[in-house]
C-alpha cells in the first residue's frame, strides 16, 4: 500500500513550533509575578459595608505567592486611552502578552507583574506594575497559551504586595517549571557539579573499553 500524509500534517507541525518552540526558545521578557493564592486569601463573603474589599493593607484578607524571573512573551505595544473619571483623564496604559500553560500558573484577574530590570535599571527602580485585568485561553486544550490584558497599576505599591506574599517561587530555566527558591537553588548546584565533573572528566574517558582512567 503505497505511503501517504494527510493535508492535515501540517498543522501538527504548526503545533509543535507554538507549543515546544515557543514555550521554550523564544525571546522572553522576565518578570516577577505576584500570583494571588486562592488557598491562603480571606475572601470576603458577605457584602462590604464601607465599599471595595481592600486589596492591599492590614485589613486585606489577599495573599500572594511572588514568582520570579517569570518568563512572557509576546509583549505588544503599550496603548495610552484616555478614561474620562470624576477625578479628571487617566491614561490606562494597557498592553497584552503571552504565558504558555506548561509552566503550570493559570492567571487570576488582579493578579500584579513587574518587568524584572536589574540588569537595564540597576540603580533606579522606576519601572511601573501591572495589574492584570483579563485572561484569555489561546484554544480549549490540555496545553494551552494564556493571553493576558493588563493595564497600569495606578495606587499599589511593591512594597505593599510584599508585605502581603505568602510565599516567594522563581522560574527554573532547565525544566522551564516553577519551583521555591530553595529547590531552584539545589538544582542549580546540581547542574554546576555535572557541568564541573564533565569537564574533568572529558578527556579521562576511553572510547575504546568504555571506561574512564585516571
Amino acid at each position: 500500500m503505497q505511503k501517504y500524509q494527510r493535508l492535515y500534517d501540517y498543522i501538527h507541525e504548526y503545533q509543535r513550533l507554538v507549543y515546544d518552540f515557543y514555550s521554550k526558545d523564544s525571546v522572553a521578557f522576565l518578570t516577577t509575578y505576584y500570583h494571588i493564592d486562592s488557598d491562603e486569601t480571606i475572601w470576603e463573603d458577605e457584602n462590604v459595608f464601607a465599599g471595595a474589599y481592600d486589596r492591599v493593607g492590614e485589613y486585606s484578607g489577599i495573599r500572594w505567592n511572588k514568582v520570579l524571573l517569570l518568563p512572557v512573551f509576546f509583549i505588544d505595544e503599550i496603548n495610552t486611552p484616555l478614561d474620562g473619571q470624576e477625578i479628571g483623564y487617566v491614561k490606562e496604559n494597557q498592553t497584552t502578552f503571552v504565558i504558555p500553560s506548561s509552566y503550570g500558573i493559570t492567571p487570576l484577574p488582579n493578579d500584579k507583574l513587574k518587568l524584572e530590570q536589574s540588569y537595564l535599571r540597576p540603580t533606579n527602580n522606576i519601572y511601573p506594575l501591572f495589574n492584570v485585568g483579563g485572561v484569555e485561553k489561546s484554544v480549549n486544550a490540555d496545553r494551552l497559551f494564556w493571553k493576558i490584558i493588563v493595564q497600569l497599576e495606578q495606587s499599589v505599591t511593591e512594597t505593599q504586595l510584599n508585605d502581603q506574599v505568602e510565599a516567594t517561587y522563581t522560574f527554573f530555566d532547565y525544566d522551564k517549571k516553577i519551583h521555591t527558591v530553595s529547590d531552584a537553588t539545589f538544582m542549580t548546584r546540581l547542574l554546576s557539579k555535572n557541568e564541573s565533573l564533565r569537564a574533568v572528566g572529558k578527556g579521562l574517558f576511553d572510547n575504546n573499553s568504555g571506561f574512564y582512567f585516571i
